[in-house]
């Protein structure tokens, strides 16, 4: 947020607030009221963007609150998740979804992790597109009937809203019989 037109950081580490100095480090404990346990985060204010640095945790979040960039060690490879990727070296799969599903477009992965909140429902997320995988009936090449579901989730309006642009795109899809209980 913006304030005498300087940008005002608010910062919260497990759910409390913690103050953001720009003239001297802050160095947050886990128990505020027990600090020979150690520190756990250094807060510092670099010109516009916030750096939190564990050095417990080999991590470093750098925000200037539109962009985010994580820094994790090695020791991380593979047992991350969410929008930061799983780190597991493979490419087309960084774009996993909560839900295991995998994204093509940066866009569509990003917008799979939207939290839906009071504040935000009826101004910001009112006629934004909900990620759901294609479902078409079609009959093979036997000439039998068949679902089939896209891999990978499409956006879709949300029910009462129309379209107003839309994109090709190819899609690669799972066929089974329709008369398997799965596809209802």
């Amino acid at each position: 947020k913006e304030q005498d037109g300087q940008k005002q950081v608010q910062v919260f580490i497990d759910g409390r607030h913690v103050e953001v100095n720009p003239l001297k480090a802050r160095q947050v404990f886990k128990d505020e009221d027990d600090t020979d346990r150690g520190v756990v985060f250094i807060l510092t204010r670099v010109g516009s963007k916030v750096v939190l640095d564990s050095k417990q945790h080999g991590l470093v979040v750098e925000s200037d609150g539109r962009y985010v960039q994580v820094q994790v060690p090695n020791n991380y490879r593979g047992k991350m998740s969410g929008l930061c990727g799983n780190f597991d070296g493979e490419e087309v799969f960084e774009y996993e979804g909560p839900s295991q599903e995998v994204y093509r477009s940066p866009f569509d992965f990003g917008l799979s992790y939207r939290i839906p909140s009071k504040g935000c429902q009826e101004d910001d997320n009112e006629g934004l597109s909900v990620m759901r995988n294609a479902r078409i009936t079609r009959l093979n090449d036997f000439n039998k009937k068949e679902t089939c579901f896209s891999k990978t989730p499409i956006p879709r309006c949300p029910e009462g809203y129309g379209k107003t642009e839309f994109e090709v795109r190819r899609l690669e899809f799972h066929c089974v019989p329709t008369e398997l209980e799965s596809t209802e």
